[in-house]
């Protein structure tokens, strides 16, 4: 099943980003970050999602809390890592309430992130004690999904996306979890789970680490249980349309298999919403 992701469109507001999706055919959506908060929300998704017969998926950033913050599950802030577990027990409540039975989160980050740097340069500021965030990232991965396991909600882990800016900016060093095939096989060692691969995450990783993309690709393909897919130019996350020549959308071509569902996270305009759904459905 092809899912569109709501962060395809720039807008604040939820309910018109899915008016826009479903009048332009777009029945299958998931739920992403880039909207605000509002009152209104959760009867707006359900009305919606009545209206126009839409299926939700749910992936990290959502629903938008009423004050931004940066959602990290290997936080050793405390203050961080109890809105983090709070954010996604409420994210349940929400889920069972507009019958969305899948959801997708993000690996941690070894450091302390501000919202404002989300996409961005990222400073170094306070940098975690790794062995301590391994362990509070298990502790709240394994919490979530017994709560996911209550609800029938199924839970996937996706890779985070490590720039060359960031990378240069941090000494060399990787400070994210799960950004390539051995990071995400040391998670591995520590807890169970499905993994949602972020085939643009991958290739700015790969680049970024000096790894080659086709490889990691290769050796990741029999763990991957869904797919996200946007085109970059391998330095930086950009989310563009997919091109049929791009070495992204040949990997996803050899990896792509029936019973395994995408989300495509390209942002722009509907039309260009339209020709990606094309390429992936000419797979």
């Amino acid at each position: 099943m092809i899912y569109i992701s709501s962060s395809c469109i720039k807008k604040n507001n939820i309910a018109e980003i899915l008016c826009i999706l479903a009048k332009s055919g777009i029945k299958n959506i998931e739920l992403s970050g880039g909207t605000k908060y509002y009152n209104e929300l959760e009867q707006e998704l359900i009305k919606l999602k009545r209206q126009y017969q839409l299926q939700y998926a749910c992936h990290a950033y959502f629903p938008p809390p009423k004050e931004p913050f940066v959602v990290n599950l290997a936080s050793c802030n405390d203050k961080i890592y109890k809105q983090s577990i709070e954010h996604y027990d409420h994210c349940i409540e929400l889920l069972k309430k507009v019958e969305c039975n899948n959801l997708s989160v993000h690996a941690g980050f070894l450091l302390e992130i501000n919202k404002d740097e989300i996409g961005r340069k990222i400073e170094k500021s306070i940098i975690y004690d790794e062995s301590e965030a391994y362990s509070r990232f298990c502790y709240a991965y394994e919490r979530l999904l017994k709560k996911c396991k209550e609800q029938r909600i199924r839970l996937l882990l996706e890779n985070n996306v490590l720039s060359s800016e960031n990378y240069r900016s941090f000494g060399q060093k990787n400070y994210f979890m799960m950004t390539d095939y051995k990071s995400i096989m040391h998670m591995k060692e520590y807890i169970d789970f499905e993994l949602l691969l972020d085939l643009g995450h991958l290739h700015v990783s790969t680049k970024t680490l000096g790894l080659d993309f086709i490889q990691e690709c290769e050796k990741l393909k029999k763990y991957v249980k869904w797919l996200h897919i946007s085109d970059n130019n391998g330095i930086c996350d950009e989310h563009k349309m997919l091109k049929e020549d791009s070495q992204i959308v040949k990997e996803f071509y050899k990896m792509y298999h029936p019973n395994l569902n995408v989300t495509l996270e390209t942002v722009g305009e509907v039309d260009d919403i339209l020709y990606s759904i094309q390429l992936i459905q000419d797979r």
